[in-house]
């Protein structure tokens, strides 16, 4: 087998970075605080569908969930790239929990509408957006260069072990005590972060370069590095389109559990439950598929496996036949966002990386955002198998972008590209 070149990602042990306490933490702390995220999504979604006027309002949720990162990523980057990042992170989540706090007591009040769901679920994910560039370069701070890859991966499975059980458990929540009793469920899963994040003591004081102009000019000269830097360019354009296609699965589920599967709230958490599951698989399978098929093959099976459980979830009723195909679009989920991620990492500078992490999540949600409002609008004026059939044409038609490697792919090639 050829040997791998310098700019070949490398294969360290997947756990390697969990023997390290302060990750180890960081990490289990996390994963209960992804558990409130899912619950927190069921809940807000099948709230949405009792109390919507249309059902475009359903798949609005999504775009609250989605639009805050393109307003505030973008400052958490310039934040983390000047300040403690723990100092974010902690006010990022103390934001979390008091709107997940207000969530349930509104709706056991019967106070809750449309509207005020919608700004409510905004102002928790503007919680949840400021944390992530802080989040990101924590993990650069905490492990050696050549363990963030796993690391990532690692957050990732953490983050999809969530995804796997917390809809249902979050379907299981609602169903015994109610919506407002999820709601509090997410605001008691905040709770072991905060408490993580003030007992972590660094090793060694960390100096941020001295800020010498505007957050404005700042958030320019982010975009301006990211513009110059083809490799992350390239994974940001890639990232966009998919998950403006992708969106219309995430964003019309809801609708398909109870209107074409004829569910309740137990079904459309089994059915992210599925996606999940297949997620856990693609974290499985991530290392060696990167390895031999490369990024440019490597996401375009990802997309192809998206777009087939799109395909399918427009016109398969039957629940049992759905999870499988499911499954395998949370394999494409997590591999395709899990690999864009890494790149990112591994291209930016590190004056820069606060930033450049913040201009890609601003392409990721951006694409989920535009992409929910985009089918939301289509299930309401046609119906929701027009929208996700749609959506899974629009992911056959995104291959054209694998056709040829792009500067990503040759930077960041595997031995199996490498030698095409």
């Amino acid at each position: 087998m050829q040997a791998a070149s310098p700019g070949t990602l490398p294969r360290p042990s997947l756990l390697g970075p969990l023997a390290n306490p302060t990750y180890r933490g960081i990490w289990v702390a996390t994963l209960f605080s992804n558990f409130g995220v899912w619950i927190q999504s069921v809940a807000a979604a099948w709230a949405m569908t009792s109390i919507a006027p249309t059902v475009d309002f359903v798949a609005w949720v999504q775009a609250a969930t989605s639009l805050p990162p393109l307003f505030f990523t973008l400052l958490g980057g310039v934040l983390a790239d000047r300040i403690d990042q723990r100092l974010i992170f902690l006010v990022a989540q103390l934001i979390v929990l008091t709107v997940a706090l207000a969530l349930s007591a509104l709706q056991s009040l019967g106070w809750m509408t449309p509207w005020l769901l919608l700004a409510l679920t905004f102002a928790l994910d503007s919680g949840s957006a400021l944390r992530y560039p802080a989040y990101q370069t924590t993990i650069g701070e905490i492990l050696p260069r050549e363990q963030i890859p796993s690391a990532l991966v690692l957050s990732s499975i953490g983050w999809n072990i969530a995804r796997a059980t917390g809809p249902a458990l979050g379907g299981l929540i609602i169903a015994l005590w109610g919506v407002p009793a999820a709601f509090a469920v997410n605001a008691l899963c905040n709770v072991q972060i905060i408490f993580v994040l003030m007992r972590w003591r660094r090793r060694a004081k960390i100096v941020k370069p001295k800020a010498t102009t505007s957050i404005a000019s700042e958030i320019r000269g982010g975009f301006t590095y990211v513009v110059n830097a083809p490799a992350i360019r390239s994974a940001m354009l890639r990232c966009f389109v998919f998950t403006l296609f992708a969106s219309a699965l995430w964003s019309l589920l809801p609708l398909v559990a109870k209107n074409l599967v004829g569910g309740g709230p137990s079904t459309y958490g089994v059915m992210l439950g599925a996606l999940g599951g297949g997620a856990l698989i693609g974290a499985a399978v991530i290392g060696w598929m990167r390895y031999r098929l490369g990024l440019r093959r490597l996401f375009a099976v990802a997309s192809l496996c998206f777009a087939i459980a799109t395909a399918v979830l427009a016109f398969v009723p039957s629940l049992w036949l759905l999870v499988p195909m499911l499954a395998l679009g949370g394999m494409g989920w997590m591999v395709a966002l899990s690999t864009f991620n890494v790149v990112v990492q591994m291209a930016a500078a590190p004056a820069f990386k606060g930033r450049a992490i913040s201009v890609y999540y601003v392409g990721l949600f951006g694409g989920l955002a535009l992409g929910s409002w985009v089918w939301g609008h289509v299930a309401q004026q046609l119906d929701v198998r027009t929208g996700l059939a749609a959506a899974a044409v629009g992911l056959v038609m995104s291959l054209a972008l694998y056709r040829r490697p792009s500067r990503m792919d040759l930077h960041f090639a595997a031995p199996a590209e490498a030698a095409d």
